[in-house]
């Protein structure tokens, strides 16, 4: 840790009792009054260095005398006021992280800056900041964590600012000296950020400034960021899991209880407003434990619905245990718990709407062969019908799709029961024209596990079903396109097309 020493006198303050005076044959003729600490000093050497005490001395004199002078709320206490008296009495004064943002506070509360003397006290701690400790990893962590102590006046001076940009400028350069003594934020994972770990211990606002410098620059992954998240949600934020939080709040009083709701609340919409843009920074169960905390912790509808959002996207990822979100109806863990549908059914609306958007983008970017291979009859908007059926299906539990993953034959089953047979099998009488066994543009991430287990557990029945389907498909792939190309009502371009590709699939089959 850095320090600066300012003065060369001995120390002369001396204390007895309440009272604190200096050691000078001259008599005080300056009192003030410091969060019950009574100083006896001189006004030479402070007026001089104080615009404050100028100003205090001027309207309370009365006769040409000073009366004591009282300092309420004065940042840093009665030990940073005598730092800064120190310095007008040319005392040596030692200073480093530990207290520079104090003395700064109560220097730019006494007015010692340049206006009143050059070279004085607050320049000499600006540069201090500047060219030493918010160089320095560690030193711009400890003053930065020092200005919670004095919010109002360091976010005043602009002492918070300076010293959440300098940490966050250090972070996303890199610091050898820090990542080599610094430990991982999860034991044994080499993967986490060096500084993880260290930026976890800040409060909420202090940590959310950091990350919004950091998200700014962008030279630092949503991975990384999504780790400081997570790491910082470990640490602060208490589990909800079956309203456990409640209850062990409500232990300490109402009002107490109140307040450090309050707080997760608050630290919850923070670190919803620091996620990464990308898809897969934050897994999909810790964005559901962010939502299981803002529905119990009555977070804002904008916090929910940016989760709900989230989750959505990564929906596939989920398991059951993550969708088990709590309602906040019951009052203690004693209840039966209960479960928000609501919520569920809110996430799966979002990722239904989100399919339908993709599959109907997908088919828009279509070729015109494909397109014309396709039966009128059968919409676009039909198997989103099933594909949305089918993801209610497995978020209620249900198993929904059967995909024979057999991409010469270009065959796709939707569900096990005889509507997705009939839709891959793509018969339609009526007007001689079967479907065409194209595979969709979208896959289906939801039925991912529903492939694994069928696939484990089929039989030689099923395999013989799944070739008789191969068979009739094949069949009505011949009659679709035998009847596109002695349809006298179509295009030439379209017929053209049609003749273009049974050529192409006839000489690949060769």
């Amino acid at each position: 840790m850095k320090l600066m020493k300012l003065g060369t006198r001995p120390d002369i303050f001396f204390t007895s009792g309440p009272v604190r005076s200096v050691h000078t044959e001259v008599a005080s003729d300056l009192e003030i009054l410091v969060e019950h600490v009574l100083f006896r000093l001189h006004k030479f050497p402070l007026l001089s260095k104080c615009l404050l005490l100028q100003s205090l001395c001027a309207e309370s004199s009365s006769g040409g005398g000073c009366s004591a002078v009282e300092l309420p709320d004065f940042p840093g206490g009665a030990e940073a006021f005598e730092a800064c008296a120190k310095f007008c009495y040319g005392v040596t004064v030692t200073v480093g992280a530990h207290n520079v943002a104090p003395l700064r506070c109560a220097a730019g509360r006494l007015g010692m800056t340049e206006a009143a003397e050059r070279g004085n006290l607050a320049a000499k701690l600006d540069a201090f900041l500047a060219s030493c400790l918010l160089r320095r990893w560690k030193d711009a962590l400890a003053v930065l964590r020092s200005t919670s102590r004095h919010a109002a006046a360091c976010e005043e001076l602009g002492v918070t600012s300076r010293c959440a940009d300098a940490v966050a400028a250090l972070l996303v350069a890199g610091d050898p000296a820090s990542a080599s003594t610094t430990a991982p934020a999860v034991a044994g994972s080499s993967a986490s950020p060096w500084w993880v770990r260290d930026v976890s211990d800040l409060d909420v606002d202090l940590f959310w400034r950091v990350m919004v410098a950091v998200k700014a620059a962008g030279t630092v992954k949503g991975t990384a960021v999504g780790d400081a998240l997570k790491a910082y949600a470990r640490r602060w934020l208490p589990s909800v899991s079956n309203n456990v939080y409640l209850a062990e709040q409500t232990d300490d009083g109402d009002s107490n209880a109140e307040l450090i709701t309050g707080n997760h609340r608050l630290l919850v919409e923070k670190m919803v407003s620091l996620l990464p843009a990308e898809r897969n920074a934050v897994s999909c169960s810790f964005l559901l434990k962010l939502l299981k905390a803002a529905n119990i912790l009555g977070a804002s509808p904008a916090t929910k619905a940016e989760l709900t959002r989230r989750a959505a996207l990564q929906l596939e990822d989920a398991n059951v245990s993550d969708l088990l979100i709590p309602s906040s109806s019951a009052s203690s863990a004693t209840e039966t718990p209960y479960y928000d549908v609501d919520a569920v059914a809110a996430i799966l609306e979002e990722f239904a709407m989100r399919q339908a958007a993709a599959a109907g983008s997908a088919s828009e970017a279509m070729s015109p062969a494909a397109v014309a291979l396709q039966t009128p009859e059968v919409p676009v908007r039909r198997e989103l019908g099933v594909r949305r059926r089918a993801a209610v299906d497995v978020g209620c539990g249900g198993v929904a799709r059967r995909d024979g993953q057999d991409r010469e034959a270009g065959r796709w089953v939707l569900g096990g029961g005889g509507q997705g047979r009939q839709l891959a099998a793509g018969q339609d009488d009526r007007h001689g024209r079967g479907r065409a066994g194209l595979r969709p543009p979208v896959h289906d991430d939801l039925y991912r596990a529903v492939d694994t287990t069928s696939g484990a557990s089929g039989d030689g029945q099923e395999l013989e079903e799944e070739a008789v389907q191969g068979a009739q498909l094949q069949e009505a792939l011949r009659d679709g396109v035998h009847a596109r190309r002695q349809n006298e009502m179509l295009p030439l371009r379209v017929v053209v097309q049609v003749l273009f590709f049974e050529n192409a699939r006839a000489a690949a089959a060769t």
